[in-house]
């Protein structure tokens, strides 16, 4: 841990007192106490007046006309601000910046150090209340909580969704008042994230808090493979809208030349992709309008074989299986990183 420099110890006589009050108390602002105007530049010497200081945070602490009292202190793990200058620590988290300065202010005076002092406090660096944000999001990283903040705001400063970012979004809290540290409880919040974005829930914009782990899911993916122009496999941006097998073929180009259009096949897997299910469909009777569009689901493959080749379902699957390997991933407008 870094240890940042503090203000020097001084002493004061009582005549000095004196003296220092005749001649500067006209330049002086009256703490909190006095006048409200303390606080209000407490207040905005802060990003947020209603940030509560917590441990790890540093402050610039600035005391007018009094630089051996100014400088950057580090609230320790205990929550408590040290400095030199007073006889004890002063309790720092839990306030607010606004507060703490008049706190300061008071224990100024208390040691008889000065009079009616004028204490500003900006936080530099927030390292007590954070948020975590990982997922489908430009930037996933811990992110320091500097006011009341919503779930959208806290998606915001972490770069907005990915164009592969799924529907689900997942907010898992600590539990407050919680004893047993080797298996810390948590409560799990699952949220429509169209409907989130959209509005139609306002109700589910619901604010962080400290200790939150907001996670967006990757949206699930179709796959076209085979006799197309440009197999991959492509993101479902909104799961409730689904994608239909003609959507699926449009997106990967279309057909080849070569293309069996008679003799598709869905093979539809189960999440984790242990168990499967082959679906024959005639994309060419699609085409006609003579049989209703398919809805693919997540994780589904469409396969489209080269005309004229004998296969029985199995061995078309096994096709389709292995022509996976290395296929890119689209979302809208999007290619998936690494591949």
């Amino acid at each position: 841990m870094n240890v940042f420099p503090r203000g020097k110890t001084v002493r004061r006589t009582t005549a000095f007192i004196s003296l220092l009050t005749f001649l500067a108390v006209p330049a002086f602002v009256f703490a909190q106490d006095n006048s409200a105007d303390s606080q209000k530049s407490a207040t905005q010497s802060t990003p947020s007046g209603d940030y509560q200081i917590g441990p790890g945070d540093v402050l610039a602490i600035t005391v007018s006309d009094a630089p051996e009292y100014s400088g950057k202190y580090r609230v320790n793990h205990s929550g408590f601000l040290e400095m030199t200058a007073f006889p004890s620590p002063v309790q720092a988290q839990g306030k607010t910046p606004a507060q703490l300065s008049v706190d300061l202010a008071k224990a100024l005076e208390d040691a008889k150090l000065y009079i009616n002092p004028t204490v500003n406090i900006f936080v530099e660096e927030y390292h007590s209340r954070t948020v975590t944000v990982v997922g489908a999001v430009a930037k996933p990283s811990i992110y320091p909580l500097q006011k009341r903040t919503t779930v959208l705001e806290i998606i915001s400063q972490a770069g907005g969704l990915l164009p592969t970012a799924g529907n689900r979004l997942t907010i898992v809290s600590p539990v407050t008042g919680h004893d047993d540290s080797a298996s810390p409880a948590t409560t799990t919040r699952a949220f429509d994230l169209g409907k989130l974005e959209r509005g139609a829930e306002p109700g589910s914009n619901v604010e962080v808090h400290d200790g939150d782990v907001v996670s967006v899911s990757l949206a699930e993916v179709v796959y076209v493979v085979g006799a197309v122009t440009k197999p991959a496999g492509f993101a479902l941006p909104d799961q409730s809208s689904g994608m239909t097998a003609l959507q699926a073929i449009a997106m990967a180009g279309g057909m080849t030349s070569v293309a069996g259009s008679h003799n598709g096949l869905i093979i539809r897997r189960s999440a984790d992709g242990t168990a499967q299910e082959s679906l024959p469909i005639d994309i060419a009777k699609l085409l006609q309008g003579k049989t209703p569009d398919v809805f693919l689901k997540g994780n589904d493959i469409l396969f489209v074989p080269i005309s004229g080749a004998k296969q029985t379902l199995h061995a078309m699957g096994e096709v389709a299986m292995s022509a996976l390997n290395g296929i890119a991933i689209y979302g809208v407008g999007y290619r998936a990183a690494g591949i």
